[in-house]
């Protein structure tokens, strides 16, 4: 399967809107691309995810992807539950085993099901970053893209979410990571860094 490989590859990828022309390849692991702000982190991540469109072999390995963006787009007024089975409902994955096989390596049940239970809208934005990025990290995918999972996130639930990363990491998986977080515990974690 396509989706099995080892490395992210990208080649001569033009970034038009920061002027940038970006060859790199990211292998399975802990990978943190750092840069100042504007310098195009999020649009390259857009551009690996397919959100954007570019030339045809400019990005090789990014078949088997989820991306955890910055913006949460969801009704206030449904709950973490219906988050949780829309997320499994666009896999088609009939039940929910894999979210709980995750969580409750990390935290208990019992809050987990608290934040699945409030209306979105009720949740903290701390909560529901935590949340989405949980339940979509609780996909099978070879490629996790995180774009600012830790931001205004407190730092019991950036260890979590750490926790997670490793997780997937230490099941072969490949992680893609921007972040301004100075924090030892995720700093230590990480395999490589790439700067744009």
């Amino acid at each position: 399967m396509k989706g099995d490989n080892a490395m992210i590859e990208i080649r001569d990828l033009n970034i038009p809107f920061v002027d940038k022309k970006i060859t790199m390849n990211f292998s399975k692991g802990y990978n943190l691309l750092t840069g100042d702000n504007g310098n195009g982190k999020t649009l390259l991540l857009d551009y690996i995810s397919g959100i954007k469109k570019t030339k045809k072999d400019a990005i090789q390995g990014n078949e088997s992807i989820i991306y955890i963006n910055q913006n949460i787009y969801f009704s206030d007024r449904l709950t973490g539950m219906d988050f949780l089975k829309f997320s499994y409902g666009l896999d088609k994955k009939k039940d929910t085993k894999g979210f709980y096989q995750l969580s409750d390596i990390v935290i208990e049940r019992e809050y987990v099901n608290m934040l699945l239970s409030k209306q979105w809208g009720m949740l903290s934005g701390g909560e529901k970053k935590f949340l989405y990025a949980l339940i979509l990290m609780s996909l099978e995918r070879e490629w996790y893209i995180l774009d600012e999972p830790f931001a205004f996130v407190d730092k019991k639930r950036k260890k979590l979410l750490n926790k997670i990363i490793n997780i997937r990491v230490s099941q072969g998986k490949g992680i893609i990571l921007t972040t301004h977080e100075e924090d030892e515990t995720i700093q230590q974690s990480i395999s490589e860094v790439f700067e744009i």
